[in-house]
């Protein structure tokens, strides 16, 4: 229907995505009439936005065309690493379980669309998967280029961490000479400079130090706490003791998933993984539309059971288990496109995916 599959995949943030592909980024912060940062495409990283305007202007195409086409094949390659990275410690059932729950999960269909989502989970998947094959600086490599495309590279500060302490405590078992301590913690010491590179770049060229901070601070709204305390505040709101509780419940049910003895069968990095970035999101996002979106890098938590089965029923019990978890993945995709990503009223302007 009007306006076609191609507007719809290039709406909302990707207008952004459309103005630095095409044209860059402003050299002078932008600013409201009241003298406050305006919203402006210092608010997106870079890495997704030029790789899309580099072809654009390559092919002579389109960036309706072209930025849906760069999603959906970064997502692809990201699937295929995933299957890989879960597959080479957990075996077939496991990671394919994880590759078609990530696919028929809620906010899937953000593969397709010119959000860099994709380009974020085939960095993830690639670093973790350089991560546990010891290749240290094509990981650094990767992961500055994970931190020019989202904010995500501090959650690998911790997975490095039980990367390190992991190979630290099986020295005996398998050598860990000083040489490959000091690259585990320049990994680390890369993490904690990526993570600050880009709001770096972004005070250097506009000349204001927090130009970055100030930009993301202007979706928000007054007295908005989108740091730390949003999660817990917005379940207080909600359902006062009730809501505090269910959000401990689903925190206290992470943390169990992620101890118990079976979920080593994911190797320590991605199992790291599948505990500090859902932590990351609680603390550093506030709930609303964006959330399913923002919980989609959480990928090992699509299936969370990465230990075989311990009998033939077992197994079947499991595959059952993901049929009927397709079935509803993909009902809540109709439903996240329906109410989130294409408005059809303007009863719901202001939502976005």
């Amino acid at each position: 229907a009007h306006p076609g599959y191609f507007a719809v995949a290039t709406n909302w943030d990707g207008e952004w995505y459309r103005s630095i592909a095409l044209h860059g980024y402003p050299s002078i912060l932008p600013r409201q009439s009241t003298g406050a940062v305006a919203m402006s495409a210092w608010g997106f990283y870079p890495a997704y936005p030029f790789a899309v305007g580099a072809l654009t202007r390559l092919t002579g195409l389109g960036f309706n065309l072209i930025a849906p086409l760069v999603s959906f094949l970064l997502g692809a390659a990201a699937v295929v690493v995933m299957y890989r990275l879960v597959n080479q410690t957990t075996g077939r059932l496991v990671a394919s379980a994880t590759v078609v729950l990530v696919c028929t999960y809620m906010a899937a269909p953000v593969m397709q669309i010119s959000y860099t989502e994709s380009m974020a989970l085939l960095l993830a998947c690639s670093a973790l998967l350089l991560l546990r094959r010891r290749r240290y600086p094509w990981f650094a490599v990767v992961l500055t280029l994970l931190a020019l495309t989202r904010p995500v590279a501090i959650v690998f500060v911790p997975v490095v961490l039980w990367h390190g302490i992991w190979r630290y405590r099986r020295r005996d078992l398998e050598p860990f000479p000083s040489s490959e301590r000091w690259r585990v913690v320049a990994a680390g010491l890369v993490c904690l400079a990526a993570t600050g590179l880009w709001p770096a770049i972004a005070g250097l060229v506009t000349g204001v130090p927090t130009a970055y901070t100030q930009t993301m601070s202007a979706w928000g709204s007054p007295g908005d706490t989108r740091v730390l305390t949003a999660w817990t505040v917005k379940a207080w709101e909600s359902g006062g003791v009730a809501g505090s509780a269910v959000l401990a419940g689903a925190v206290l049910l992470l943390v169990l998933l992620l101890v118990r003895r079976g979920a080593r069968a994911w190797g320590p990095e991605v199992r790291a993984w599948a505990l500090a970035y859902p932590i990351f999101v609680l603390l550093t996002t506030a709930p609303g539309t964006s959330s399913p979106r923002h919980l989609f890098l959480a990928f090992p938590l699509m299936w969370p059971l990465p230990d075989p089965p311990t009998s033939r029923l077992d197994r079947r019990l499991r595959i059952l288990t993901v049929a009927v978890l397709i079935v509803i993945g993909l009902a809540s995709q109709w439903l996240w496109i329906d109410r989130f990503l294409v408005v059809s009223t303007t009863a719901t302007v202001g939502l976005f995916p």
